[in-house]
């Protein structure tokens, strides 16, 4: 995109105004397919920004959220922007993440997640009293520290970006009284009335409050990023104004994550050892082993020629070790020994119907691996069913066995969706993707001031 590339509109009609490094003219509503996010090529041609970054998750913590906002930091870094970070406690050791100051706030633990349990009053405090920013990085707000974050804004003048990454609302769906019995009602400070009114619903009750709480937040930013295509429909369904969604994904790391890493004897050697030394293929899962993450499905695997590997750890661990006693179990990895474990496998298997994106998928894929996943969220926009591996209804667990049966039985099929696979990310760098943030950033500058004007 160019100097003089139109981009699509933001908001209101038949208006045109300069957003630094391209131009915009605002016209009828595009659909949000049709919306391309700005170039990262010339984004660093206006001065450097300072950004607010408030997420709900803790930097400590190893999810999608900690994650991606790791990453936009890190290229903050390279770039020269200043940052400062608000999070859910536990705070890093130094208080510091990659030279940006981390200031956090009380927590509660559910699911093994650090819920974040501040009081608005204090948060908006707290940004009121730290240099203000040139906008506000929202990660996936759901509780009072991400309301408290875009109410600041809002007060401040300052535009809000809200990055939408996880479908609590249908964890909420079917989860919600595991996640929070005996949690709200015993310790839990009594200014979470958002939680304590969840946990007395179920079903589809609560899937509406949590929804509607979604849709208040993202509401009230200035712009909000959704990863997919179905999820910017998702957010559409809970109420969420579409002229305000932008479609931005996740990137991949091609240098921890490839292909190349097969050659190593490590890899060889780990490959051998999970296969039991025979020309059985490796079928791996990787993430978290939570309820909504649904790896209880692999069990449909059972008896296939086969080795299963389950990379990761969390509260179902130990139910999902019976359930699956011919499985490896490796533990939570990262960095390199993840890298090795991903290189190892023949095919990947993501389980969970209710991921907004799926990153665990891109990281197969850049590992050179053909992905199985089920047909709905976010795999349906990462996945090209046939070309870079199979989608299988998420409602008949014969058909998740019957894709990975496919691929254990032709391994010419499995190296060509592996090699398609890589080509289809290759591009998808954490660079690039954070540049295209930045210009997101700048685009929110401008409708800040367009509809102050």
């Amino acid at each position: 995109m160019g100097v003089n590339t139109v981009v699509p509109p933001a908001r209101r009609g038949d208006t045109a105004f300069r957003l630094g490094f391209v131009t915009v003219i605002d016209t009828a509503p595009h659909p949000l397919s049709s919306i391309q996010p700005p170039t990262h090529q010339t984004a660093y041609e206006e001065r450097k920004l300072s950004v607010l970054v408030v997420s709900e998750s803790s930097l400590e913590q190893t999810n999608g959220v900690s994650g991606s906002v790791k990453h936009i930091l890190d290229r903050f870094s390279e770039r020269g922007f200043d940052a400062h970070v608000i999070s859910p406690q536990p705070a890093p050791d130094d208080g510091e993440y990659d030279g940006f100051n981390v200031d956090t706030t009380p927590s509660w633990p559910i699911q093994n997640f650090n819920v974040a349990v501040p009081t608005k009053t204090s948060v908006i405090r707290l940004i009121k009293e730290l240099p203000r920013p040139d906008v506000i990085h929202v990660a996936a707000p759901i509780s009072k520290l991400g309301h408290a974050a875009l109410i600041a804004g809002e007060e401040m003048g300052v535009p809000t970006v809200a990055i939408y990454q996880t479908d609590v609302a249908q964890y909420a769906r079917r989860f919600v009284r595991e996640a929070l019995d005996g949690v709200v009602d015993g310790v839990i400070p009594k200014h979470t009335g958002w939680l304590r009114k969840v946990s007395k619903a179920s079903g589809e009750s609560a899937e509406q409050i949590v929804g509607a709480r979604i849709a208040q937040m993202h509401n009230m930013a200035t712009l909000t990023l959704a990863p997919t295509t179905q999820a910017a429909e998702r957010l559409e369904s809970f109420g969420v104004a579409p002229d305000l969604i932008r479609q931005w994904g996740r990137g991949v790391d091609s240098w921890l994550f490839n292909p190349r890493r097969r050659e190593r004897a490590e890899v060889r050697q780990l490959h051998d050892k999970w296969s039991g030394g025979t020309a059985l293929p490796v079928i791996g899962y990787v993430g978290r082993l939570a309820p909504e993450k649904q790896v209880e499905r692999l069990a449909a695997l059972d008896g296939l020629g086969m080795r299963l590997v389950i990379v990761g750890g969390g509260p179902c661990e130990e139910e999902l070790q019976e359930l699956l006693p011919h499985a490896v179990f490796t533990g939570m990895l990262h960095g390199d020994e993840l890298a090795d474990a991903y290189a190892a496998l023949d095919v990947f298997v993501h389980t969970g119907a209710e991921e907004t994106f799926g990153q665990t998928i891109q990281e197969a894929m850049a590992s050179g691996l053909p992905v199985v996943a089920p047909a709905a969220g976010g795999p349906l926009d990462l996945v090209s069913d046939g070309r870079t591996g199979l989608l299988f209804n998420p409602d008949d667990e014969e058909d998740l066995r019957s894709c990975v049966e496919r691929l254990i039985e032709d391994p010419t099929l499995r190296e060509t969706m592996g090699f398609n696979g890589l080509a289809a990310v290759k591009s998808r760098t954490w660079p690039a993707l954070v540049d295209q943030l930045i210009g997101y950033y700048r685009l929110a500058a401008e409708l800040q001031m367009a509809h102050a004007a």
